[in-house]
C-alpha cells in the first residue's frame, strides 16, 4: 500500500474517530501524542504584536492540524516577552494580545497550551541588570545568562510563570536555555559560596586548574537547586500546571530524575534529524516519565543558504525513529514577526499528523523489549569533560549507529539504569570509556559469569575489563591507518589501538593487515573472546565507536557484526535484507510490536538542507523466535503470509518506505 493510501485511509477512516476523542477532554501533557511548537524568540523592537492574527486564524489551524498540544512563543534568549506581561519585559507595541487569542481557541478546541519561556538564558535581564549576570572566569559579565545567586528567579522568573498561570490559565511550560546553555559562575556569592561547600581556598578557572573537574559539579549541583526551584514554587501555586526544563535528564545532562519535571522534551539538532532522534528517544525512553522530542521543520547551512524548510517526507523519517521508542513528537515552525501564522503551515502539518495518528495506536507509550543495552557511561564522560553538561560524545552516538545499522533493536541505558537490570539483556555493548560505576562493573562481572554476552569497546575500555579478557599484558600503539577484515573485505581505519597479549583460554578472532592485502597480516589483535563461567566476554581493541563518527565505513559495520555473532546472543528477532532499516522491538498493551525505520535518504549529508525523496527498501526478512498466530502489517492492517522453519518464524515486508510495524499476535 503506498503512501497517500494509507494518507486516505487515516483521513476518511480514522479522522473522525481521533477527532472525537480528542474533543471529550484536554489531555494532560503524559497522554499527550501529537504537538506544534511555535517560537520567536522575540526582540524588543516588534511595535505590532497581534497585528495579523485573529481568532478564526488560529481556530482554522488547529482544526485543521487537531495537535494534542501547542507550544508558542512567551519569551524567548532575549529575555523579551511576547504578550503584555505586567512582571517582565516585553515588546514594545501590542495590536492585540496574542496570548488570549491562543487560550481562547485551544480552549474551545481542547487543545493544551504551553509556553516557550527562556529560563538561564535572559539577555534583557543580564544586560539590564548586570549584577544579576553570570560573571566568566575572565572577569567578565555575561550578556545572556543570569546567575543563580541574583533574585532572577525571585523576581522574574516564578512571578511570571504565577501569571501565566493565573492570568492566562496557560496548562504548562516548556522552559528553555537551560541545561545546555549553563556556564560556571564566577560572581563573588559564586566564589563565596564555592569556597563554603567545599573549603578550598583556590577558585579553579581553567582546565588544567587544580578543582576544575570539582567546580563543575559545584555548577551543576546549582543548576539542579534552580530548577527544583522554579518547579516546586510554580507546582505549590497551581498544583495543575506541566512544567519541564528542555534536556534535562537526556543525553545533555545524563543522570536519575530527582527534580519534579512532569514531563521530559528536547529539541533535535535540524541537521541529520534522523540519526540524532533515534539516539535521543533511546537516551529519554529508560527515564520513567512521560516524554517526547521535537523535529525542528527547517535547516540551514551555516552562511551559505538561510533556513529552508524540510519536507514532509523529511519530518516523518524523523518522527518515525522517535514513535519507534514510544514517544510523543512535536514540530517546530517559527511564527511570523508579529506572532501570526503561515497559513500553508496548515496543510504540511495535517499530513504529517496523519502519519503520526496512523501509528500512535501501535507506538504511543510502548516500552522496548531487552534486546542490546548500550551503556551510557556517564560518570567516565563526565570525568573526562570540560563542560557542565557537555552532552554525549560522538563516540557513543556512532557505537549506537553502528549497532542500528546491523539491525539490533538497541536501548541506551545510563548507569542508573542498567544497575540491577543486566541480567534481562541477552546482550551488553560497552563503549570507548576510561571507566565504570564500581557498583556495576561488579554487576557486570557476575553477568557474564551468569551467561551474559559482554562486548567491550575501545582501547582505553579493554584494560578495564582487563582479568576477565584474560589480558596478560596491554601496550598503545601509535595512531595510524591500518586495515581490518570483515564480511571477506578489506578495509582501512585510523585509530588508537592496543596491542595485547592473551592469555591461552583466551581466543583471537582476528588481526589487523598492515596493508590492504591478506598476505600481510599484523600482529596486532584486532578482536578476541574469552569464556567466563556460563558467559563470554568479546573486545575490539580499536576506537570503532570514534573511527565510525570521523569516517562511516561498512567495514567496521561488519566488523562489529562479526564480532557480535562469535558471541551468538540468543535474540528474539532478526532483520536482514538491508543495512538501511533501523530496529526497534516493543510490548504495547500486552501485545509485541516490531518497528522498522526506513534510514535511507540524504540526512548525513551536511549540505543537503532540504530532501523530499526516501527510496524505498524491498523484501525485507524479519525472523521472529517462536510462531506468533498472525504476523500484521500495520497501519495497514495487512496479514502476512508466515513460514515456519525450526521453530522460528519468516515474513518478508514486501516494502518499506518510511515506517512500518509488525504487529505480532500470540
Amino acid at each position: 500500500m503506498n503512501k497517500l493510501s494509507i494518507i486516505l485511509i487515516v483521513l476518511f477512516v480514522g479522522a473522525g474517530l481521533i477527532s472525537k476523542a480528542q474533543n471529550k477532554e484536554k489531555l494532560r501533557r503524559a497522554d499527550c501524542f501529537f504537538g506544534v511548537h511555535f517560537d520567536l524568540h522575540a526582540s524588543e523592537d516588534i511595535t505590532d504584536a497581534g497585528k495579523t492574527l485573529t481568532p478564526e486564524m488560529v481556530d482554522t489551524f488547529l482544526t485543521k492540524v487537531k495537535p494534542d498540544f501547542i507550544q508558542i512563543d512567551c519569551k524567548g534568549h532575549p529575555g523579551i516577552s511576547s504578550y503584555p506581561t505586567k512582571v517582565g519585559n516585553h515588546v514594545k507595541g501590542f495590536d492585540k494580545d496574542p496570548l488570549k487569542i491562543w487560550r481562547a481557541a485551544t480552549e474551545k478546541n481542547n487543545v493544551g497550551l504551553y509556553m516557550h519561556y527562556s529560563g538561564v538564558w535572559d539577555g534583557k535581564v543580564a544586560t539590564t541588570h548586570p549584577d544579576w549576570a553570570m560573571v566568566k572566569a575572565s572577569g567578565e559579565k555575561s550578556k545572556e545568562k543570569v546567575s543563580f545567586f541574583s533574585p532572577y528567579l525571585d523576581q522574574i522568573m516564578i512571578p511570571q510563570l504565577k501569571e501565566l498561570s493565573g492570568e492566562y490559565h496557560v496548562d504548562g511550560a516548556w522552559i528553555d536555555g537551560e541545561c545546555w546553555a549553563v556556564e560556571n559562575d564566577y560572581s563573588a556569592k559564586a566564589i563565596q559560596a564555592w569556597k563554603e561547600k567545599t573549603g578550598y581556598k583556590e577558585v579553579p578557572r581553567k582546565k588544567e586548574d587544580k578543582y576544575y573537574k570539582e567546580y563543575l559539579e559545584f555548577s551543576r549541583g546549582l543548576f539542579r537547586q534552580h530548577m527544583g526551584k522554579y518547579i516546586d514554587a510554580i507546582h505549590a501555586y497551581d498544583p495543575k500546571f506541566q512544567i519541564t526544563s528542555n534536556w534535562a535528564y537526556s543525553s545533555m545532562m545524563p543522570e536519575k530524575v530527582e527534580n519534579n519535571v512532569d514531563f521530559l522534551s528536547g529539541d533535535v539538532t535540524p541537521q541529520n534529524g534522523v540519526f540524532r532522534s533515534a539516539f535521543e528517544a533511546r537516551c529519554m525512553a529508560p527515564q520513567g516519565k512521560p516524554w517526547d522530542l521535537m523535529a525542528w521543520g527547517f535547516s540551514w547551512n551555516g552562511e551559505k543558504m538561510p533556513m529552508s524548510n524540510k519536507s514532509v517526507v523529511q519530518l516523518e523519517q524523523e518522527a518515525a525513529e522517535i514513535m519507534a521508542m514510544g514517544g510523543g513528537v512535536q514540530f517546530y515552525f517559527q511564527q511570523n514577526r508579529d506572532l501570526s501564522l503561515k497559513p500553508w503551515l496548515a496543510g504540511t502539518l495535517s499530513e504529517i499528523g496523519a502519519f503520526c495518528r496512523a501509528r500512535q495506536a501501535f507506538c504511543h507509550k510502548a516500552k522496548a523489549i531487552p534486546q542490546v543495552a548500550l551503556l551510557f557511561p556517564t560518570l567516565s564522560y563526565r570525568q573526562n569533560s570540560n563542560s557542565i553538561f557537555p552532552g554525549a560524545p560522538e563516540k557513543l552516538q556512532a557505537t549506537l549507529y553502528a549497532l542500528l545499522d546491523n539491525q539490533f533493536p538497541v536501548e541506551i541505558l545510563m548507569e542508573h539504569h542498567l544497575k540491577g537490570r543486566a541480567s534481562q539483556y541477552p546482550l551488553i555493548v560497552i563503549p570507548e570509556c576510561k571507566s565504570i560505576d564500581n557498583d556495576l562493573l561488579s554487576e557486570l562481572k557476575t553477568y557474564i559469569q551468569e551467561g551474559g554476552n559482554l562486548l567491550v569497546i575501545g582501547t582505553e575500555t579493554a584494560q578495564v575489563f582487563k582479568d576477565e579478557l584474560g589480558i596478560e599484558s596491554i601496550s598503545p600503539v601509535e595512531e595510524k591507518p591500518i586495515f581490518l577484515s570483515a564480511a571477506r573485505r578489506l578495509g582501512s581505519v585510523r585509530s588508537p589501538l592496543a596491542d595485547v597479549k592473551l592469555a591461552a583460554d583466551a581466543q583471537v578472532l582476528s588481526t589487523f593487515y598492515d596493508v590492504s592485502d591478506y598476505r600481510y597480516k599484523s600482529q596486532i589483535i584486532a578482536s578476541s573472546m574469552r569464556n567466563i563461567g556460563k558467559g563470554k566476554i568479546a573486545a575490539i581493541y580499536f576506537n570503532a565507536g570514534s573511527s565510525y563518527a570521523q569516517s562511516k565505513t561498512f567495514i567496521i559495520r561488519d566488523f562489529i557484526k562479526e564480532t557480535i555473532d562469535k558471541l551468538s546472543p540468543e535474540m528474539l528477532i532478526e532483520v536482514t535484507g538491508s543495512h538501511l532499516a533501523h530496529v526497534a522491538l516493543n510490548k504495547l498493551n500486552g501485545k509485541t510490536y516490531i518497528n522498522l525505520v526506513n534510514v535511507a535518504g540524504e540526512h548525513t549529508n551536511q549540505n543537503a538542507v532540504g530532501y523530499d525523496q526516501v527510496p524505498a527498501l524491498s523484501n525485507l526478512l524479519v525472523t521472529i523466535k517462536g510462531k506468533p498466530s498472525k504476523v500484521i502489517l500495520q497501519p495497514e492492517g495487512k496479514e502476512l503470509t508466515t513460514t515456519v522453519v525450526e521453530g522460528k518464524t519468516a515474513v518478508v515486508v514486501p516494502q518499506l518506505e518510511i515506517h512500518s510495524i509488525l504487529e505480532i499476535r500470540e
